[in-house]
């Protein structure tokens, strides 16, 4: 704990921190408050979720290198608080198109491209805003300690969302979220966290292509970074394809629809808040083999859906695969921020996110014609196993078995 008491003397910490608690309340909402309403719109089926799902996709991935880039050049808490508030306008748009029975395939595709766009540009600068505010010594226990109060903000808006669903529209829960985006963007730019380094006068600045060939030098030079990327794209592409699609298919034609999913999403809510908790305490030697060899479970998850298993069993798979996402993000994020030069961490968190999220947009736009194929249950299995085997992967690297922690003192 006092690791912790040391975080919350930072002013910029404690408003980042809040600011992903808020955010993280509508983030727990959203996921089934725009899969039930989009499957509620008359006619639309399994292939019209995934057009909305891919379409906040391919934005999220095509624009992620520039967000690096930008995040670098002119400033990240700017970034992150401008992204969320106009992210706040388009949500708010979905949500009264709802609230107004207006609601479209196409509208809903084009607020979800730009939401991915802007998602695109917040997420290099988020992942670069944690070494400005806080020492290095204080690294890991920064990120358990937004990753543990934001999952439990998710769990909140989880925990309400499938009773909110279900009794007042998807709409309803969509105003939420977009209000929970405006606040926290409000938070983040009253950080007035200085501008990255300007040149000095007379001193040319680097191209954005200059930049982009020097993050992905810092990127590209460490080869555990690649093998867990390039594998981890087959992960999201199958993990997002059953969060966004094949979930809620499931839960609708097999379950109980928006309140069991509503449970399910509940417990991985849960199990994320477990996961944060237990890597505030946990200091690794070789973090990357804690970080990858928990994420079969997720495989494990999805396949326990595929049955479907009774939803208290779902319930808890959940809150394993939250657990597992959570070590994982948490350990990869301080490997990351203590192994890449301080100047270049936006451009190699855009590179690790761009690969990471590659065939995300391709998961997403196979789910539904997938499934209405094979069926729910078949695709569920298919995806299970690949999300599982491409878990497994990294950890035939040595690279990646035998990397290290570094300590404060190395560090500095």
């Amino acid at each position: 704990m006092g690791e912790v008491s040391e975080l919350w003397k930072i002013t910029a910490f404690r408003r980042l921190l809040i600011a992903r608690v808020v955010s993280n309340i509508g983030n727990g909402i959203t996921p089934i408050a725009l899969a039930f309403g989009v499957l509620s719109i008359p006619g639309a089926d399994a292939g019209s979720l995934s057009y909305v799902t891919t379409a906040q996709m391919i934005p999220l991935v095509l624009f992620m290198l520039v967000g690096g880039v930008a995040a670098d050049r002119f400033g990240r808490s700017q970034l992150v608080g401008i992204t969320d508030i106009v992210g706040s306008i388009f949500v708010g748009i979905s949500a009264l198109s709802f609230l107004t029975s207006h609601a479209s395939i196409p509208l809903l595709c084009f607020n979800g491209f730009i939401f991915g766009m802007l998602n695109a540009l917040w997420y290099p600068a988020f992942s670069g805003i944690m070494p400005i505010i806080v020492p290095t010594k204080l690294l890991q226990a920064a990120n358990s300690t937004v990753g543990l109060a934001a999952n439990a903000g998710f769990t909140v808006g989880a925990s309400i969302a499938g009773v909110l669903v279900s009794t007042a529209g998807s709409g309803w829960g969509l105003l939420v979220d977009a209000f929970s985006f405006l606040v926290a963007g409000i938070l983040v730019l009253r950080m007035k966290l200085p501008r990255n380094a300007q040149p000095e006068e007379g001193e040319a600045r680097e191209t954005i292509f200059a930049q982009l060939r020097g993050g992905w030098y810092e990127f590209s030079s460490r080869r555990w970074i690649v093998i867990v990327v390039v594998c981890f794209a087959f992960f999201h592409m199958g993990f997002e394809g059953f969060l966004g699609v094949l979930a809620p298919v499931q839960m609708k034609e097999a379950l109980g629809g928006a309140k069991d999913m509503g449970i399910m999403m509940f417990g991985f809510g849960v199990g994320a808040v477990s996961g944060t908790a237990l890597a505030l305490k946990l200091r690794p030697q070789r973090p990357l083999v804690l970080a990858v060899g928990v994420c079969p479970i997720v495989g494990l998850w999805i396949l326990s859906l595929a049955v479907p298993m009774p939803i208290w069993v779902l319930f808890l798979m959940a809150m394993a695969g939250g657990i597992a996402l959570d070590l994982m993000y948490a350990n990869w994020m301080t490997t990351i921020q203590t192994n890449v030069p301080q100047e270049a961490l936006s451009r190699v968190g855009s590179y690790d996110a761009f690969g990471s999220l590659a065939f995300a947009p391709l998961g997403l736009f196979l789910a539904g014609p997938f499934t209405q194929l094979v069926g729910a249950r078949t695709a569920l299995i298919a995806v299970g196993m690949m999300v599982f085997i491409a878990a497994l992967l990294p950890l035939a690297s040595s690279e990646v078995r035998h990397l290290k922690a570094v300590t404060h003192a190395e560090k500095a």
